[in-house]
């Protein structure tokens, strides 16, 4: 069955990859000390909080997808999931899956620590749930992607760095959309983290800047079949 055959790949994903340096650097570390570095600056985060809680699942995610690729194109281990009877769909979303669960782990993880510095209690747990979950299979998907481009698998992460820094300006995870001007904001839109940053803002605080929730949900699950799709292709054009 195609379910037990993802649920064999991200096993051996979850035991090859999730204690790597490059996982624990970037998808760790590097969320839980920016917010932490906000929470202790301003105290009061709860403006803060839902962009800092998406940049900790951005970073969790794709940090972990990266990683992962990056040491199976060098050491050339695709090939022993290739000769396996399992299909490129299978294997891309093996991959996303594992670093969904992995980033939202670290989504939770930055939740705790914000929840010490929050005034006002999560208004919809469920619906947060909701959307840190499609926000990290978003996340997921994109970070494979980038990293099967390029053709030197050592420069995935550079790539990954130059695309997600920015976002996190973009998308209004710091400073809201609604302070800049109106060429910015298109900007912002065209960011996938936006729609991530806005879904998870309604559900923690009950408002939104300049998306509503329905469509950064349906935009979201868009991009996250878009993404799977193109993953999937350049995995298959490159074996």
């Amino acid at each position: 069955m195609p379910a037990l055959k993802v649920l064999a790949i991200a096993e051996k994903e979850l035991k090859e990859y999730v204690l790597k340096p490059g996982s624990i650097s970037w998808g760790v570390i590097f969320p839980l000390v920016f917010t932490l570095a906000f929470a202790v600056r301003f105290g009061d985060v709860d403006h803060l909080a839902p962009g800092l809680l998406t940049i900790s699942v951005l970073f969790g995610t794709t940090s972990f997808v990266s990683s992962s690729v990056v040491f199976e194109r060098r050491l050339r281990t695709f090939e022993r999931l290739l000769v396996a009877p399992v299909s490129y769909l299978e294997i891309t979303l093996a991959k996303v899956l594992v670093a969904s669960a992995f980033g939202i782990f670290v989504g939770l993880v930055s939740l705790t620590f914000l929840h010490f510095f929050m005034v006002y209690p999560i208004w919809n747990i469920p619906l947060l749930v909701l959307f840190l979950t499609i926000s990290a299979v978003v996340f997921s998907a994109f970070g494979l992607y980038v990293s099967l481009v390029p053709e030197n698998p050592i420069n995935a992460m550079t790539w990954l760095n130059l695309i997600r820094l920015p976002m996190m300006f973009t998308s209004g995870a710091i400073v809201s959309l609604l302070l800049f001007p109106r060429w910015f904001i298109a900007v912002g839109l065209l960011t996938p983290m936006t729609y991530a940053v806005e879904g998870v803002r309604f559900a923690m605080l009950h408002y939104y800047d300049v998306v509503n929730p329905v469509y950064s949900f349906l935009v979201l699950l868009l991009l996250a079949m878009v993404f799977i799709y193109l993953s999937t292709s350049r995995l298959e054009g490159l074996y």
